[in-house]
């Protein structure tokens, strides 16, 4: 039995795959694919009349069964913090782009597949039907939601395979809209305010452009307290110096003579946090003698960090952590490209002919902050991909206009028709 949807969000969104409700100006609308409602097409996709598997043009399509191994999402995560890194307290949520890129990635054909396989991993969807069924999760002191949708605009109908992925993969909602228009850019807003509750209050400043045609959103929302909590009363200013020698006094946690789950490697020295539950924990390493702290990361390797959570062990320590709250927003569309990921941002070469025809992503940006304090953590991200229709190529007599002999140039007043400047070129040189 198919899930249900998210309920009524901003002005009466409602609940099914790229369904909304209403027919205000602007704002989220039913959505239908290929003439029929989306009840019609489950039922069409369970009675097996939709192909449950997206072929490309060679014939190798994802690999939807095997969710064993997370070394390609391990790779992604250490790979897409290396490209971001060099901003000052860079911080980004690698499953939330993972997820949000797979997205997108499920409607890629072609050679533009073969980039999302080679960057993501061919089990893909395994994995991401994995995370959504291991991660969103409340219990006392801990809360972890992640949420995705998928906003089309009114002049795109994306193709059935491809929404019922959506639905069976990722659990994602879908409104349908003027994408352009102040009212989904509001409700895109209160969207991602809603499922980070309020650590992202906006994703977007201003309405997407009018060529836009698609944007995806995934939200991953995390609150934690420790396991063992810090005293507030020994929580002072104390100094922390910066890689260039600058010294800074800043709020500092601390717990005495505490037993505490104790890391060490060649890379360096660091602490398991664990938050209530067990499941989750705040990891904190520090580089060796005179390694800078972004030399430490690009060692750390999915095989190092496993190496150093392998040294685990119980040991007394004094502990002083700083007590911060950091938000940090990136645009991702040159990290990405750098990975690998080249044709599904170039207009004349994305295949994205499973989601529907001409289109390409314009856009991969994501917000994220996190927060530490004596209780624990609390830390959101949302990462949206936004999808824009190619441009018509048309071909046209091309004339040749070369100014290479002597001419006359002007600054005009176009509306009095007033050169302010005129002059003539006789050389150049």
């Amino acid at each position: 039995m198919k899930r249900q949807w998210a309920k009524c969000l901003g002005i009466m969104l409602a609940g099914s795959v790229l369904v909304g409700c209403g027919s205000q100006p602007g704002g989220a609308e039913p959505l239908t694919a290929d003439g029929g409602t989306m009840h019609e097409q489950r039922q069409a996709a369970d009675s097996g009349t939709v192909p449950q598997q997206v072929q490309t043009a060679e014939g190798q399509g994802w690999d939807r069964e095997d969710d064993s191994s997370y070394e390609a999402l391990q790779q992604f995560s250490q790979r897409l913090m290396l490209e971001n890194m060099e901003e000052v307290n860079p911080l980004l949520s690698p499953v939330s782009a993972y997820l949000a890129i797979g997205m997108v990635g499920m409607g890629a054909q072609g050679e533009t597949e073969r980039e999302f396989q080679d960057l993501l991993g061919g089990n893909m969807p395994a994995v991401s039907q994995s995370l959504m069924e291991r991660y969103p999760q409340e219990q006392e002191g801990m809360v972890l939601t992640i949420a995705n949708s998928v906003w089309a605009d009114q002049r795109l109908t994306p193709e059935v395979q491809w929404i019922e992925d959506l639905e069976g993969i990722f659990r994602g909602e879908g409104y349908r809209g003027v994408l352009s228009s102040q009212e989904i850019m509001d409700q895109i807003n209160a969207w991602c305010s809603e499922k980070t509750r309020g650590l992202v209050p906006k994703m977007l400043e201003e309405p997407l452009r009018d060529a836009t045609r698609l944007a995806v959103l995934d939200a991953i929302y995390f609150k934690g307290d420790w396991s063992i909590p810090f005293d507030a009363l020994d929580t002072v200013q104390r100094p922390f110096t910066k890689e260039d020698g600058t010294e800074l006094q800043v709020d500092t946690m601390s717990m005495y003579e505490e037993s505490q789950r104790y890391l060490h490697s060649d890379l360096g020295e660091g602490v398991l946090l664990p938050y209530q539950g067990g499941d989750f924990a705040y990891v904190a390493i520090l580089p060796g003698e005179g390694v800078q702290v972004r030399e430490l990361y690009r060692q750390l390797t999915p095989q190092a960090l496993a190496e150093l959570l392998e040294s685990e062990k119980w040991e007394l320590c004094n502990l002083r952590l700083p007590k911060y709250e950091v938000s940090f927003e990136r645009e991702l569309n040159e990290s990405l490209q750098a990975m690998g990921l080249v044709q599904a941002f170039d207009g004349n070469l994305a295949d994205f002919s499973g989601v529907g025809d001409s289109l390409y992503i314009s856009l991969v940006k994501q917000k994220a902050v996190f927060c530490v304090d004596e209780k624990g953590t609390e830390a959101a991200a949302v990462t949206m991909v936004v999808m824009d229709k190619c441009a018509a190529i048309i071909d046209l007599e091309v004339r040749d206009l070369y100014f290479d002999r002597p001419f006359v140039y002007m600054i005009l007043d176009l509306e009095t028709q007033v050169p302010l400047f005129v002059g003539i070129m006789d050389d150049p040189s």
